[in-house]
């Protein structure tokens, strides 16, 4: 086995993002916009109703917490 000229130190790694997931969607009061709300299963933020204006994959995957991640 060959040894390295020049060991390379183990670079840090980033913390994990902690993400809401989606607890309810729908229409919200009073009309066509579509509504959504996210949970955070950590810390239990939770963000109200919010007009979704992203796509169902992108909701999937949930959102940063900003009480998790500061």
């Amino acid at each position: 086995m060959t040894q390295m000229l020049f060991p390379l130190p183990s670079l840090p790694r980033r913390k994990r993002v902690k993400r809401m997931h989606v607890a309810d969607a729908g229409h919200l009061p009073g009309g066509a916009q579509k509504g959504i709300r996210f949970v955070c299963s950590h810390c239990g933020y939770d963000t109200g109703w919010i007009q979704d204006t992203r796509s169902i994959s992108d909701n999937r995957k949930g959102l940063p917490c900003p009480a998790c991640n500061p």
